[in-house]
């Protein structure tokens, strides 16, 4: 029995992690020419169906594919990844699956409401991320200047774009971890 539990959650790491690099490809213009990738939503499931640690892996593991240059980022792969301002965002999907696993654990009975408000968080945990990384990219490597504002407000449609992902993640979410709890 805990030889086939062990093996579940290796498939299921490995599944988000794939799903995570195939959010990546979906390419969605929604505010054209802004592009919007899936990403953010695989990241925010791996949290609420895996919970932290299995959620926290499944993006390690992604993480560090991209890194030893496997092509699972937007633009491909490599260590060079490191000093694109998209990077921040990579890291933040570590800490926020973590992170909504947790709070995932800590829902009690899925709802929408309560599920829309961890998405959000896990959502934001990713900005707190990205934004101080592409500042610092900016400022201390590319030498550009930025300020924090001009960032911030530049992320505005992303962000809405992530509330839409987050409403998505809601409404689908409960149903799912309902069916998955009844296995």
């Amino acid at each position: 029995m805990e030889q086939k539990n062990r093996t579940e959650r290796i498939v299921l790491i490995a599944l988000f992690s794939t799903l995570t690099w195939i959010g990546a490809y979906l390419r969605i213009e929604f505010i054209p020419p802004i592009p919007f990738t899936l990403q953010t939503l695989m990241v925010v499931m791996a949290g609420l169906i895996l919970g932290p640690r299995d959620a926290f892996l499944s993006q390690g593991v992604y993480l560090l594919l991209g890194l030893s240059g496997v092509p699972v980022f937007t633009q491909g792969g490599g260590p060079g990844y490191i000093l694109r301002p998209t990077f921040g965002f990579l890291l933040g999907f570590v800490l926020a699956a973590a992170a909504v696993g947790w709070l995932g654990r800590l829902m009690g009975k899925p709802s929408f409401g309560k599920c829309l408000g961890i998405a959000l968080a896990g959502m934001g945990i990713i900005y707190l991320v990205a934004i101080p990384y592409i500042y610092l990219l900016n400022q201390l490597v590319l030498k550009t200047p930025v300020s924090f504002t001009q960032l911030t407000v530049g992320m505005v449609p992303f962000m809405l774009g992530d509330l839409l992902k987050s409403l998505v993640i809601a409404g689908v979410t409960p149903t799912i971890l309902l069916r998955i709890r009844d296995l």
